[in-house]
Parts: structure tokens; C-alpha cells; sequence
């Protein structure tokens, strides 16, 4: 362990850099301050003395010139007009050598001033931000604590920024014919053989080819018969003709009684032949001898890029039937109305947000319609220079009526006493052992379940419910609202059947905002000590090696400015001024 010796020595070395920078701040501020006031109020009487302005004309006139000192006292000019006086300098500027000599030398070295030239634009800044400069007032041009005034240059940019119009198409339908399975069918009774219709009927049948004869007699002459004939060839009965309707007779009496012969249609089988009727499944349609139908395809009629997608379609033609390739087709709708949104990049959203747009035009279109914009941009860039610029030092003028300094507060001049006042803080933890910026945990009941809001942030003076908070809720709530707590969260302090009915709110409280600080933004977030979990805190104190660790450049004292102004009793600039003007009087 660290003797009180040791580290007593550690806190002194680590004091004397931080006042040693303090005072390095501070010196300009005191060695300007109201310099010379005195001097500045007696210079309009002492600019002009009487003894010091006698003239003695004859020092400006010749030996060989007595005329001189009169026309020094009464000029032939007096007696002139405006008109003459301008036309004699006229004719003494055309005449006079010297004059000319002038003139030639002015128009042959002109100088033209270029606008764009860093001096002059600095000078020009100092003109235009001369109250700013005077009164010790930073502003984009003008940065008093490092006496540096900045330029505003207009960078032209370009990029591209998407219009996310809708892109509208139209989607129809594509027909293409497909040939489908052709079947046949014969009608009832009839038999099928390929794509013929086949059967057989009884036909009867009466010509010159096609008949039956039968004839007959006496029987001492002759004996009768019957014969078939059947496309002129004979037939029999046994081949399945048989006769038909009488059609003609005839009778003679040749032969010892009376002949006859008659005439009988013939009858027998026929075989009938036709062509098998096609026929289409569903869907399909016979045409020229084919089952076709039409497959149904949508095409989008215009093209567009990947990045353009489909949001929306409405028909726009609707249900109807209409002969395609030859066959009937109906469809729900015809023709679609597709909206689409195309997607891009927008370059424009990494340009500062303070550029302003000169110009845009279309970079890209999409049937028709502009989705992507190039856009001209004019963005103001702040180029800086240490012009050794010196903010609201004291005025002088000859005719005493002068600018009297404001007061400003300088935010270096709060960070170094932030931080001598932590290190005086810190003094007081020095010992054996020390503890410096030490906290403490403490713990309050979360609203729930019937149990006061023993967490919450504000109103402890004026709030009902608050009864049933302890002494320790109570000061922990006076404590966030000094802000001398960090919080560590929350963990659940009781269960029942595995649920959670009461919850506490964990703090590290500290003495002092300055504890506060160092221990939050120095000891947590640079050196990344812990001060423990909700359930246990740790809240310790800093080590002299760990505070020389942190870096005080780095923590921001701007929560502490208040309070230290607030416990300060520094005088006013006017009374300042009323000292230092007395301390000048005789």
C-alpha cells in the first residue's frame, strides 16, 4: 500500500500541471486588460500642441523669389471660380512633367485587386465582422479563443437522388396454339374400324341388275324357278337374298296351259361405311381436322430495369370473348394497367445537410417517366486560418469617445477551474487508504403492484403516495436531483409463482457533481472500471494512479459550470474598472 507521503506527492505533481495550464490561459487575458485607459483619454489633449505648429514661410519659398511668402498668404487661386480652378488643374495635369511622369508609370504598373485573393477576403472579414472582433463574439467567421478568422467557400457537388414516381405499363395476354388428341366416335349401331363407321342393313333392290325372277307352268312343257340376281351376278337364297315386292308379271298360253312370269324386287345384305366423327377434350376446339386450343401467356409491354418492382395492376379492359388464331376465347380481363416503383440510390443523403440545390435535371428515365434526378448542389466549406485575430481587446480613439470591453466568458477559462476544483475535491480523499471520489450504493422500490414510486425523478416535495418510501428512497431521489447519481438498472426483488412483484432501481450516489463526473465519464467510460451490477454495486473509490490515468482534456464540465458560477462571488467588469481607473488617478 501507497505511503500518505507517496501519494500526497502523486496529487501535487498531477496540481501543479493543471495550474501551471491555468495560468498559461489566464496571462494574456491579465496583461491586456484595460491596458493604457489613462493614456488612451489624455492622447486627444496631448495630440495637439500650439508651440510645436509655428510656421515660417520663408522655409517653403526660394532666395530668388521674393514674391513667394504673398502668394503663399493671398494664392491667384482665391480669386477663381470652381470652373476656373478645374480648368487650370487640367491644363497643369496635361503640361506638368511630373504629373505625366505619374500618370505613365500608373498606367503602365496598374494593379487590379483580385477579389479572390485570401488576404483580401481576410481583410475583407475582418471589415464585415468588425463588431464580432470588437466585442470579443465568435461566430462561422470569426473564432475569438484561437484567433482565427474562416472562410466560407461554396463547393460545387453533384449526386443523385431517386423521384420514386410511379412507372405505369400494360400487361396483355399472348396467345400461342397447342394441338391437343384427336378422338373418333361412331354413332349407335355402328361399328368403328380407325376413323371409318361400319355396319350392315338389309337393302332391297329393283333394276336391270338387281331382282328376282320367278316363272311357271304346265308341267308337260317346261318347269319353273326362281332366280336372284344381285349386281348382275346370280345369287341363292343361302347367301341371305331373299325376294322382295312384286314388280312385274307377265303370263302366255304356248305351252298347253297358260305361263307366267313375275318379276320380284331383291333384298339381301348391305355393308354402310362413314367417316368416325371427331371429337376434342375439354377445353379444346376442332378446327381443320385438329383439337387446338390457346395457351395463355402475359407479356408487360414496356421493359424495365431490375430494381423496378410491381406494386399495384387494375384491369382496365374487362371480361369478354374474342376468336383468337381461329378460337373462341374468353378471359376475365384483357388488358392490365402495372404500376410499378423503381429503386435507386440516393447519393444526396451523405451531403451535408446545409448545401442547397442549384439545379436538377433528369438522369434517368423509365417508360416515359423520370426516375432518378441529377441534382447540383452548392456546399459551404469553412477553411479556417490563424490570423493571430485578437477578440474584445479595448477600443481607442483620438476623441476619447470609446468602445468600453463586454465581458466574455471563456469556456477554457470554466474547463480549467473545473478541473483545479476536482483536484481540490480529490485532496480531501487523500489518506491511508485513500478514498477519493468514493460513492455509495443505493437501492429504491419500483412502482408496481400497489407500491408507492419510491424511483421516480422529481416531485418528492409535492408528490402523495410517497409514505411508504424509506429515509433512503427518499434521499436518493434529493440526490438524482442534485444529478449526483449514475444508474446501474433494475433486478427483480421478489417473486411469486415466478413472477415478478417488486422490482429495485440500483445508483451509485456521490458527494458532488465533480465526484459524479469523474467517476461517470473518467473511472466508467476511459479507464472502464466497473461500479458493479444492479444487485451489487461497487461504487468505489479512485486510486491516485487512476486518476492520474484520466484525461482531463476529455471530460466535459459543461453540467458543473452552473454551480460553480453559481458559488462564486467574482466581480463585475465595472467594478473591475472602477478599480483599475482609481489606481491610475494621481
Amino acid at each position: 500500500m501507497n505511503s500518505p507521503f507517496s501519494l500526497l506527492f502523486v496529487f501535487l505533481s498531477f496540481s501543479a500541471a493543471l495550474l501551471l495550464s491555468l495560468h498559461t490561459l489566464a496571462a494574456p487575458q491579465e496583461n491586456t486588460f484595460y491596458d493604457n485607459v489613462e493614456w488612451a483619454k489624455n492622447t486627444p489633449n496631448e495630440a495637439y500642441n500650439d508651440s510645436e505648429m509655428t510656421l515660417n514661410l520663408s522655409d517653403f519659398c526660394s532666395d530668388n523669389n521674393p514674391g513667394c511668402e504673398s502668394k503663399i498668404r493671398q494664392p491667384d487661386e482665391a480669386g477663381m471660380t470652381d470652373a476656373q480652378i478645374t480648368n487650370q488643374s487640367t491644363l497643369e495635369f496635361g503640361s506638368n512633367e511630373h504629373a505625366q511622369a505619374i500618370k505613365e508609370g500608373f498606367d503602365n504598373n496598374s494593379v487590379t485587386i483580385n477579389p479572390n485573393d485570401d488576404t483580401y477576403r481576410f481583410a475583407t472579414l475582418s471589415i464585415e465582422n468588425a463588431y464580432e472582433i470588437s466585442h470579443g463574439q465568435s461566430n462561422q467567421y470569426v473564432e475569438c479563443d484561437s484567433g482565427s478568422q474562416c472562410l466560407i467557400e461554396h463547393i460545387p457537388k453533384q449526386c443523385h437522388s431517386p423521384t420514386n414516381n410511379n412507372v405505369p405499363c400494360t400487361k396483355v395476354p399472348v396467345a400461342a396454339v397447342v394441338a391437343g388428341h384427336v378422338t373418333y366416335r361412331c354413332p349407335s349401331g355402328w361399328a368403328k374400324q380407325g376413323n371409318k363407321c361400319v355396319r350392315t342393313i338389309h337393302q332391297c333392290r329393283y333394276d336391270d341388275r338387281n331382282y328376282v325372277v320367278k316363272s311357271g307352268g304346265n308341267s308337260n312343257c317346261s318347269s319353273g324357278g326362281t332366280h336372284y340376281l344381285w349386281n348382275g351376278n346370280r345369287g341363292a337364297q343361302n347367301q341371305g337374298f331373299t325376294m322382295g315386292a312384286l314388280k312385274h308379271s307377265t303370263s302366255w298360253g304356248a305351252c298347253k296351259g297358260t305361263n307366267w312370269n313375275k318379276k320380284y324386287e331383291i333384298c339381301g345384305p348391305v355393308q354402310q361405311t362413314i367417316n368416325a366423327r371427331r371429337h376434342c377434350s375439354n377445353g379444346y376446339t376442332l378446327s381443320g381436322g385438329n383439337c387446338i386450343k390457346n395457351n395463355i401467356t402475359w407479356r408487360t409491354q414496356c421493359n424495365l430495369i431490375n430494381s423496378c418492382k410491381n406494386t399495384r395492376q387494375q384491369c382496365i379492359e374487362g371480361r369478354a370473348t374474342r376468336i383468337i388464331n381461329g378460337i373462341p376465347t374468353t378471359l376475365d380481363c384483357w388488358k392490365y394497367r402495372v404500376d410499378h416503383q423503381c429503386t435507386r440510390p440516393n447519393t444526396c443523403n451523405v451531403l451535408p445537410a446545409d448545401c442547397t440545390t442549384t439545379s436538377t435535371h433528369c438522369s434517368l428515365q423509365q417508360n416515359g417517366v423520370c426516375i432518378e434526378e441529377k441534382v447540383n448542389k452548392s456546399c459551404p466549406q469553412r477553411r479556417c486560418s490563424a490570423t493571430q485575430l485578437i477578440c474584445g481587446e479595448e477600443s481607442f480613439c483620438l476623441d476619447g469617445d470609446c468602445f468600453e470591453a463586454m465581458e466574455t466568458t471563456s469556456n477554457r477559462f470554466n474547463e480549467s477551474t473545473s478541473a483545479l476544483a476536482a483536484l481540490a475535491e480529490a485532496a480531501d480523499g487523500l489518506g491511508d487508504p485513500p478514498m477519493i471520489f468514493a460513492g455509495k450504493g443505493m437501492k429504491c422500490t419500483d412502482a408496481a403492484f400497489g407500491f408507492a414510486d419510491c424511483c421516480k425523478d422529481g416531485g418528492w416535495g409535492t408528490s402523495i403516495g410517497i409514505a411508504q418510501c424509506n429515509d433512503e428512497e427518499k434521499a436518493l431521489g434529493q440526490a438524482k436531483k442534485q444529478g449526483i447519481t449514475i444508474a446501474l438498472g433494475s433486478y427483480c426483488a421478489k417473486k411469486v409463482l415466478g413472477a415478478c412483484i417488486r422490482k429495485k432501481k440500483t445508483y451509485c450516489v456521490f458527494d458532488s457533481k465533480l465526484a459524479r463526473i469523474i467517476q461517470e465519464q473518467g473511472s466508467k467510460d476511459q479507464l472502464g472500471i466497473s461500479l458493479g451490477t444492479a444487485k451489487h454495486p461497487i461504487c468505489g473509490a479512485l486510486t491516485p494512479e487512476q486518476l492520474q490515468n484520466i484525461d482531463f482534456e476529455r471530460l466535459d464540465f459543461s453540467d458543473f459550470y452552473d454551480d460553480m458560477h453559481r458559488n462564486t462571488n467574482l466581480p463585475s467588469a465595472k467594478e473591475i474598472q472602477e478599480r483599475l481607473q482609481s489606481a491610475y488617478r494621481p
